[in-house]
């Protein structure tokens, strides 16, 4: 999951720095403040995957609501004017509940002993 938190992080430093691929990647009005974000946000869960503390589940179950309402309210809003599917959309989505997954199934495997020593 790191490495696909690193490589976001990498498309949204391209898009940053190199102007014709953000003109195929991005609407013209997309804020470079918003690029920035995404790179901080994604090297730092890049780094906390590695580690995956017990309350890092929380902070991820909110990303993947708002992926779902960000990401997915896109997707529907595409599908219903052009009959298309942009593929970042779904991509997203898929990506977040991955991580969450990912999550979930520590906690199921976490045994007492090792909570106590957190």
């Amino acid at each position: 999951m790191a490495v696909i938190l690193l490589a976001i992080a990498l498309y949204h430093t391209a898009a940053l720095t190199i102007p014709a691929f953000a003109g195929i990647a991005y609407p013209a009005n997309y804020p470079p403040l918003r690029h920035i974000v995404f790179i901080l946000t994604n090297i730092v869960a890049a780094w906390l995957f590695l580690s995956r503390p017990r309350w890092m589940l929380w902070p991820v179950l909110i990303l993947v609501a708002q992926a779902f309402y960000s990401h997915g309210g896109h997707a529907v809003q595409t599908w219903q004017r052009n009959r298309q599917i942009d593929w970042v959309d779904p991509t997203v989505i898929a990506i977040t509940l991955f991580g969450l997954t990912i999550l979930c199934l520590d906690r199921l495997h976490t045994s007492p002993t090792q909570i106590e020593r957190e």
